[in-house]
């Protein structure tokens, strides 16, 4: 069955027993989180809006890409352009794309052009766990984190040894193929996952993207894997190796005046080496070299022999961290070093980018007072230094409720797109600020879970793309720092078993302007929802989701001819372990084949069902 995570205050009426204590002790099986202050805490005791989705409950969803399982948590909306493998972006908490830093195992995943994650080639097979952290943390995590972070980790290592296999089939020529193995093996810990998707897709957009209509369908293939292993020096003195890498293949629409094949070829690569000491009972070290790489290819018109464009980032990354757990607290201090280089076959005015950071963090539990402050300074090689904090504020009240206020700042740096992209970037200009402010108040004990999160966020010099001529479908973009912007929001959230069912819900109440025009931000619905119920009988568990969003301004402008209409879609699953360590899985995505768009001009799957087994042991 699902674990809950953090939920809504829906349920917080159904929560008894409730009784004050200077000392509220967590519950069994409280997750732990690390995204949220860089250390091991419970999520009980976490003051931000954070949440946990494990392994289990990927795998009992049956969800077939990771903007599915995002698309379902509170205060994210997720935007594709076509089938699976088409370019994603989440937009949380009414933030911009390019304002959430995505982390595999601690290393940065990102197009230093584009300014974002492309996550639609991140493999759910590779996934271990996710770890999502809504609001600033640029104090934590330095540029880009205005919005939050969402932290990714491949699958770790485990006491003994465990083998896991996996094959599905489905809808338009879906078909996955996953296996893996780990264990420990006395001073050596290791874990390998191989992973390979494809599907026919279908045709990325539709007739209101005028000028890119192709009623083609569109596939996608996809293959990857990760490893990491482990070697223990001496008690305490650990050297880890990480290598993730997946080869994608995306079929595009890129003109409606071509009959022929648009496709896209890209590369995620990640390579780090950690060694972590712990050379006493207060301080622990983490020194880190980090490498990743993002590299697309565009080829039109059915001619792959010849490359129309090309793109490639390469980002290296050192890391000393250090973490003293002391009488007075848990202490935090660190530095890092990192420096981006991109390659193109445009000709950009600077290609190369050094950023250099300190950063220092405080965590301090007095029973009932739990307290969290962070400083960082970043300094650009381009833009100069800049400094960003947050503090947090936390009191338990009562047993299993936990009220907490918090104010953080951000920013972000415009990408090497936004500055310098041939004939349409923009070098004058600035980097994006922000100033949060939250107040909250959680529940979470004996398997129920409930969460009322309020939020402001002023983001200054934000920057906007936008075509210079927005009546004309083919002019060309170009970007600018909007005065301001105001976000506004509410999540609420719930879990917990009633009747022998497990229940889920969250509901994102959104306002996002443009302080100067009025406009809401384009692509974030001002009013989303998710529920899901899941039930075990015997060897059985069934389950269904439903998401529903509001409607949405589809451009800059909030142009009403391209408006995006509210929807609701229905998911429903099946797994059924018939035999020890072995699955059988069945799940019906859009369930009532409803038409939608969660971009303008690009289509999404109308009714799909996928089928699969999967071993585990």
């Amino acid at each position: 069955m699902f674990k809950l995570q953090p939920c809504a205050a829906l349920a917080a009426l159904a929560c008894s027993g409730l009784a004050l204590a200077d000392d509220v002790p967590q519950f069994a099986g409280d997750p732990v989180i690390v995204t949220a202050s860089r250390v091991a805490q419970p999520l009980s005791k976490t003051l931000a809006d954070a949440t946990v989705i494990t392994r289990d409950e990927i795998e009992e969803s049956g969800a077939q890409t990771l903007q599915q399982v995002l698309s379902r948590q509170a205060a994210i909306s997720i935007t594709t352009n076509g089938g699976p493998g088409s370019n994603s972006s989440i937009f949380m908490r009414g933030t911009n794309s390019n304002h959430t830093v995505v982390l595999v195992d601690g290393v940065r995943m990102s197009s230093a052009t584009l300014g974002t994650t492309a996550i639609q080639n991140i493999p759910l097979e590779q996934i271990d766990r996710i770890e999502v952290l809504r609001g600033p943390a640029s104090s934590l995590y330095g540029a880009d984190a205005i919005g939050g972070v969402i932290q990714i980790f491949t699958r770790q290592a485990e006491d003994g040894l465990h083998v896991n296999a996996g094959l599905e089939v489905g809808s338009r020529g879906t078909g996955k193929l996953t296996a893996g193995v780990n264990g420990k093996n006395g001073n050596t810990a290791y874990s390998l996952q191989l992973n390979h998707a494809q599907s026919d897709g279908f045709s990325a957009t539709n007739q209101r993207n005028v000028g890119y209509y192709n009623p083609d369908n569109d596939g996608y293939r996809n293959d990857g894997y990760a490893a990491n292993v482990t070697q223990t020096l001496l008690p305490g003195h650990d050297l880890t190796v990480r290598l993730f890498q997946t080869f994608s293949q995306a079929d595009i629409d890129y003109s409606s005046n071509w009959t022929g094949q648009d496709r896209s070829k890209s590369r995620l690569t990640g390579q780090s080496i950690e060694s972590k000491n712990q050379f006493n009972g207060v301080w622990t070290s983490t020194l880190r070299f980090a490498r990743s790489q993002d590299k697309s290819e565009d080829f039109h018109d059915g001619n792959f022999n010849q490359r129309a464009s090309f793109f490639e980032t390469t980002q290296n990354e050192w890391l000393w961290q250090n973490d003293l757990s002391t009488k007075i607290g848990v202490f935090v201090f660190g530095a890092t070093h990192q420096d981006q280089k991109i390659a193109s076959d445009g000709v950009y005015v600077k290609d190369t980018r050094i950023v250099n950071a300190v950063f220092a963090n405080y965590q301090l539990d007095l029973g009932s007072h739990l307290l969290q402050a962070s400083v960082r300074n970043d300094h650009d090689d381009q833009f100069g230094g800049k400094i960003t904090g947050k503090a947090d504020y936390g009191y338990r009240f009562a047993d299993g409720w936990l009220a907490r206020v918090s104010f953080g700042t951000g920013y972000k740096a415009p990408s090497f797109n936004d500055l310098y992209y041939p004939d349409s970037g923009n070098p004058n200009l600035k980097p994006e600020t922000s100033k949060n402010t939250e107040l909250a108040v959680q529940y979470r004990k004996a398997g129920r879970s409930a969460s009322l999160t309020l939020f402001q966020n002023k983001v200054e010099q934000l920057i906007q793309w936008a075509p210079v001529d927005p009546v004309n479908p083919f002019s060309s973009w170009s970007p600018a720092n909007v005065a301001s912007a105001t976000i506004r929001g509410l999540t609420v959230e719930a879990g917990g078993q009633w009747l022998g069912i497990d229940w889920q819900g969250n509901l994102t109440l959104l306002d996002a302007r443009d302080d100067k025009t009025g406009n809401w931000l384009s692509n974030r619905p001002r009013q989303s929802a998710n529920f899901s119920a899941s039930k075990q009988w015997d060897k059985w568990t069934l389950g269904v989701e439903q998401q529903v969003a509001s409607r949405r301004a589809g451009d800059t402008f909030n142009t009403e001819a391209k408006a995006l209409h509210g929807y609701g879609v229905t998911n429903a699953y099946a797994n059924y372990r018939f035999a020890k360590n072995w699955t059988a899985t069945a799940r019906i995505d859009n369930l009532f084949d409803r038409e939608y768009e969660t971009a303008y001009g690009y289509n999404t799957g109308g009714l799909g069902a996928f089928i699969g087994v999967r071993y585990s042991q």
